[in-house]
């Protein structure tokens, strides 16, 4: 295999030699469009996010490799940023996923990271979580390792250790993923800056980056990225914010119109028509679809 400079994964990987990155969650394809339009960097697709705004299910792994798959393609077609999305457990063993790195290249993302959980999964700030032994893991992670297309495909390896067996397992467990050749390591949902502190400085010469999931449940310290990349964690997801936003609006504004019963008490609340056309590139669809003017003779 060679090198693909022009590639998303290679991209991302340009991006993380530059300094830390943040991967602002898209939701769909509209809040991809509007993250790249103001100057986001890279994106991110939460398994969660995905079940809660495209299917309206809880994040208990309801939602199926090839369903998760098409989200992502929708996404990825919608912007020029690199994507990082979840592909939770890898949707089964070894050969799903192999195949679940293959359908997330094909669908154009940068990169995903898969978890230790046991299937079905459930979202790693739920309690009640359960993860599978650690060979049976880096059996499914030498599966994703091996059957990418584009060797700069970022694979991350997450564990959801932490909740389950503690914090040595999971030492034990990111030390084994770095070794397996795993391009960077995410511990989900660590409870404190002192856990965080814990991890960087078992894996400072572990020669991988670290990941940290930014959601605001209450499960891990809320931290900004210089504090963050300073602990050893220049990759960082922001996996549910726009849609949080976007659902938060939705309810107070909606609510506001149909008390008034008039989209004028909420006018200057909106988008304008022409900028989500502007953002959908209406003109240059248009003057694609035009025929070309007839020659007569």
């Amino acid at each position: 295999m060679t090198n693909s400079p022009g590639s998303p994964g290679a991209r991302f990987r340009q991006l993380i030699a530059r300094g830390p990155v943040a991967c602002a969650g898209a939701f769909d394809a509209l809040s991809a469009k509007v993250l790249e339009s103001i100057g986001a960097n890279a994106l991110y697709v939460s398994g969660f996010a995905a079940a809660a705004s495209a299917f309206g299910e809880p994040d208990l792994g309801t939602v199926s490799q090839t369903e998760m798959a098409e989200h992502v393609r929708r996404i990825c077609r919608a912007t020029t940023l690199p994507v990082i999305a979840d592909a939770d457990t890898g949707y089964g063993g070894a050969l799903n996923v192999e195949r679940t790195v293959r359908d997330w290249e094909a669908a154009g993302a940068a990169g995903l990271h898969m978890e230790d959980q046991v299937f079905p999964k459930r979202c790693g700030h739920l309690a009640g979580k359960e993860v599978i032994p650690l060979d049976e893991y880096l059996q499914k992670l030498k599966a994703a390792l091996t059957s990418r297309r584009d060797p700069d495909f970022f694979i991350i390896a997450r564990t959801d250790a932490l909740a389950v067996s503690g914090m040595d397992d999971t030492l034990r467990r990111c030390r084994a993923f770095a070794e397996a050749g795993a391009d960077a390591v995410f511990v989900d949902a660590p409870r404190s800056r002192d856990d965080l502190e814990t991890i960087s400085t078992a894996m400072r010469d572990a020669g991988v980056p670290l990941v940290f999931n930014s959601a605001r449940t209450g499960r891990s310290p809320v931290l900004d990225e210089a504090s963050l990349a300073k602990l050893g964690y220049p990759i960082v997801l922001y996996p549910l914010e726009a849609m949080l936003i976007a659902q938060s609006a939705v309810r107070s504004t909606m609510r506001e119109l149909l008390a008034a019963g008039s989209t004028e008490a909420v006018a200057n609340k909106m988008l304008t028509f022409g900028e989500v056309n502007t953002l959908v590139s209406l003109d240059s669809a248009l003057s694609r679809s035009m025929p070309e003017p007839s020659r007569s003779a």
